[in-house]
């Protein structure tokens, strides 16, 4: 199921009135949480889960370097 992170993911805590922003993944399974409960909850879910992605993130792309060019990123 975490192939498809562009699609509307609910909050497993408020349920379709919430979009999920964060993908929980425990031994057990995966929990998608709300930034709002994944805030709440984020010192019990480190202890148990093995990685926080967040969902939809827009990350800086490093650009190429023109010789004497300084610039370090662009957002695109």
């Amino acid at each position: 199921m975490t192939e498809d992170l562009d699609r509307w993911i609910p909050c497993d805590k408020c349920g379709e009135s919430a979009q999920a922003k964060w993908l929980i993944k425990l031994v057990s399974g995966e929990l998608y949480f709300c930034g709002h409960h994944k805030n709440k909850f984020e010192d019990g879910l480190a202890k148990v889960s093995y990685e926080m992605l967040e969902l939809n993130k827009e990350e800086k792309v490093p650009a190429l370097l023109n010789a004497g060019d300084d610039t370090e990123m662009v957002d695109e």
